[in-house]
């Protein structure tokens, strides 16, 4: 039986930003067969420790695939990579949505999207490594996902200060920080001597940020 690849599917409001294009689309994911599928499966799990310094031939090894399957893929290890990425920051963002799509607060939503789309500074998704942003076309991938993220943001943010449950703000302003604030830890973490983890540091900001807002919930 064929591995189940699909994108998740961004759910939400008719009004919703439009999401990225993924790099590969629906009409060719279906037509993967099943190695092909596998492939990719397997190069995610290789890939959660940093982008190899490996060979194509040297990834096929590692994913005991052909090298022709990896290049029926994509036509460089790069741009192979970046699907695999690509994939990645799409299933984080389409949990995202997927968890506020029966919340009828906008705020609620807010909270939980902006929880759920921090989990893009994991190093397992690769957006913000430095060994990822070396690679040609990272950072217009990595642009095109925050560019969604701050656009949904905003629109939360949007319809919080609409119903009156957070007060009237720069929105425009406090949606890049919110969107920019996992990405800001992630990388600053790496040379630093911070006492708790990145993912501690980002709940306890956005936390405050929140209550700053006008609520006091966690």
């Amino acid at each position: 039986m064929k591995a189940n690849l699909k994108n998740t599917d961004f759910l939400g409001e008719t009004d919703d930003p439009k999401p990225p294009k993924p790099l590969l689309s629906r009409e060719r994911e279906s037509s993967l067969s099943e190695r092909q599928v596998e492939a990719l499966v397997q190069l995610e799990k290789l890939i959660q420790k940093g982008v190899p310094d490996l060979t194509m031939s040297e990834i096929a090894s590692r994913l005991k695939v052909s090298l022709r399957t990896l290049y029926e893929l994509a036509p460089s290890k790069d741009q192979l990579l970046l699907i695999a990425v690509d994939r990645i920051l799409f299933r984080i963002g389409g949990r995202a949505k997927k968890a506020i799509k029966n919340i009828n607060s906008p705020l609620e939503q807010l909270k939980i999207y902006v929880n759920e789309t921090g989990k893009a500074m994991d190093p397992a998704c690769l957006a913000f490594t430095r060994d990822f942003g070396k690679l040609k076309g990272a950072r217009d991938l990595v642009d095109s996902h925050e560019d969604y993220v701050v656009s949904m943001t905003k629109k939360l943010l949007e319809r919080s200060v609409q119903k009156q449950l957070i007060k009237p703000i720069d929105i425009s302003a406090f949606a890049m920080i919110l969107s920019g604030l996992g990405r800001e830890i992630y990388t600053n973490n790496f040379d630093s001597s911070l006492v708790k983890s990145p993912e501690e540091i980002y709940h306890e900001i956005s936390e405050i940020i929140f209550i700053g807002l006008g609520t006091t919930e966690p």
